[in-house]
C-alpha cells in the first residue's frame, strides 16, 4: 500500500468531508498519513513528512475570506519538490486558487457522496502515476545522521561551538557549510553536503555566496530546514503562516538560542499517524471532535491524547455514525488533562479573589502528586477523584456558586 501525506482542515464543519475522503483513500489502497493538530509547528516538520511519503492528497474547502494558509503552504512544498499530488477543491472556490501544475478534482459540499465515481477515478489516476512499488529514497545511509549548519560565518568561534555542541547532544553530526565567494564549485560540488544531510539549520541573513547557494539547494530538494533570523524586525510574509517562517533569535543569548534549537528539532522529529484501517479513521475523527470541542485550541497535550486514542491506548470509541464519541478515558494522560482543565477553570473564576485562586491551584497541584502515586494501583478511584475535582471547579466558577457543595 502507498503512504500518502493527507492535508486537511481541522474545523468541525469539515469532519464529514475529511472522513469521506479518508475512507475513499483506504478503499483504493492509499494509507492516509497525517499530523494531529498541535500549537507547535515549523516548516521542517511538513518537509520531513512530505519526503517520507509517496505523494500528497489535500482537501481544500471554502473558507471566508480565503482557504487555509496551512494547506496552501503544504501544496507549495509539493510544487517545490515536484512530489505527486492530488487536490480536492470545493467547487465554489475561484479557478486560480490552486496552481495548474497540481492534479485537481472539484467536489461539491452538498452532494460529494454522489460524485464518488469521479473522486475515485482521480485517486486511481494519482495511484497509477505513483506506481504500485515506488522506489525508496536514494541515500547511502551508512553514516550517522547529519545536520547541515549554514551561517557559521556570522558567528564567533565560541558561538559556533555552542551550536555544534547542542546538535551533538541531539545525536547529529554537524556539517558546517563553507563560507566562500565561490557559489558554484565544480572541483568539489557543494551539493553533496546537502545530499548527506537529514536536516538543515541556517540563518537567514548575512550569508556568504556559497552559504546562500547551499540554503537554496537545501530548500529546493525539500531538505527539512530550521531557519533562524537575527533580525527582530524581520518582514514576515502575510500569506504564509508565521510558524513556517524564520524563528527570531539573538546570538547575544546563546543559551536561549540553543534552547530554541532543541525545541524546533523536537517538533521536526514528532511522529505522524498512519490510518491503515477504517476503525482508525473513525477514532481519529472522534478524537478530533472530543479534544478540540470546536475551539481550534490545540496544545501538545491534545495532540498526545489524539495519538493515544487513535492507537487504541486510551478510551473507548462509539463507532455509530450518528453518535461517534470517545468514553472511558482513564490513566495518567487523562488525569493530567482533567487537572490541567481544573486549573484553567479556577484561574478564570469570576467570583474568586487572587489569593483564593492561588490557594485552590496549590491544592490541585498537591492532588496531582497524590493521584500520580495512586493511579497505577487504583485507576478507577483516581478517575473518580479527578472527576469530582472538575465538578467542584465548575461550581466555583459560577457567578453564584453553591458554597455548601
Amino acid at each position: 500500500m502507498l503512504v500518502i501525506y493527507y492535508s486537511h482542515s481541522y474545523r468541525p464543519s469539515e469532519n464529514d468531508i475529511n472522513e469521506f475522503f479518508q475512507e475513499l483513500m483506504l478503499s483504493e489502497g492509499l494509507i492516509p498519513s497525517l499530523d494531529p493538530p498541535s500549537d507547535k509547528l515549523n516548516s521542517a516538520k511538513p518537509e520531513r513528512h512530505l519526503r517520507s511519503t509517496d505523494g500528497l492528497i489535500a482537501v481544500l474547502p471554502y473558507r471566508d475570506p480565503e482557504p487555509s494558509d496551512y494547506i496552501l503552504y503544504e501544496l507549495a512544498l509539493c510544487i517545490r519538490a515536484k512530489k505527486p499530488a492530488l487536490v480536492f477543491v470545493e467547487d465554489v472556490l475561484p479557478s486560480n486558487t490552486v496552481s495548474d501544475s497540481l492534479l485537481q478534482q472539484r467536489f461539491s459540499r452538498s452532494h460529494y457522496l454522489r460524485e464518488v465515481r469521479n473522486h475515485r477515478h482521480a485517486l486511481q489516476t494519482l495511484k497509477g502515476y505513483i506506481g504500485s512499488e515506488p522506489p525508496p529514497t536514494f541515500e547511502s545511509g551508512i553514516g550517522q545522521r547529519s545536520c547541515l549548519f549554514i551561517g557559521a560565518s556570522t558567528l564567533s568561534e565560541v558561538q559556533r561551538h555552542k551550536i555544534e555542541r547542542a546538535l551533538g547532544l541531539l545525536r547529529y553530526n554537524t556539517i558546517v557549510a563553507p563560507a566562500t565567494e565561490d557559489c558554484l564549485s565544480y572541483a568539489k560540488p557543494y551539493e553533496s553536503l546537502v545530499a548527506r544531510s537529514s536536516l538543515c539549520l541556517s540563518f537567514a541573513e548575512n550569508l556568504s555566496p556559497s552559504e546562500t547557494y547551499l540554503l537554496g539547494a537545501a530548500r529546493s530538494t525539500l531538505t527539512p530546514s530550521v531557519i533562524f533570523s537575527q533580525n527582530p524586525n524581520y518582514a514576515f510574509y502575510k500569506k504564509v503562516p508565521k510558524e513556517y517562517q524564520p524563528k527570531i533569535v539573538s546570538i547575544d543569548d546563546m543559551e536561549g538560542l540553543c534552547e530554541r534549537l532543541n525545541e524546533e528539532i523536537g517538533i521536526f522529529q514528532q511522529d505522524y499517524l498512519e490510518l491503515k484501517e477504517q476503525e482508525k479513521v473513525l477514532r481519529y475523527r472522534a478524537a478530533l471532535i472530543q479534544k478540540s470541542g470546536g475551539s481550534g485550541n490545540y496544545s501538545e497535550r491534545v495532540r498526545g491524547d489524539i495519538i493515544n486514542i487513535v492507537a487504541n491506548h486510551l478510551g473507548v470509541v462509539d463507532m455509530s455514525k450518528d453518535n461517534i464519541s470517545v468514553s472511558g478515558v482513564v490513566g495518567p494522560v487523562n488525569i493530567k488533562s482533567k487537572l490541567d482543565n481544573v486549573t484553567q477553570i479556577v484561574k478564570q473564576a469570576p467570583t474568586l479573589g487572587d489569593d483564593r485562586k492561588k490557594e485552590f491551584v496549590g491544592l490541585v497541584e498537591e492532588l496531582r502528586v497524590a493521584l500520580s502515586e495512586a493511579g497505577d494501583k487504583r485507576p478507577e478511584d483516581t478517575e473518580r477523584v479527578a472527576q469530582m475535582t472538575e465538578l467542584v471547579a465548575a461550581e466555583v466558577s459560577k457567578a453564584n456558586p453553591n458554597k455548601g457543595f
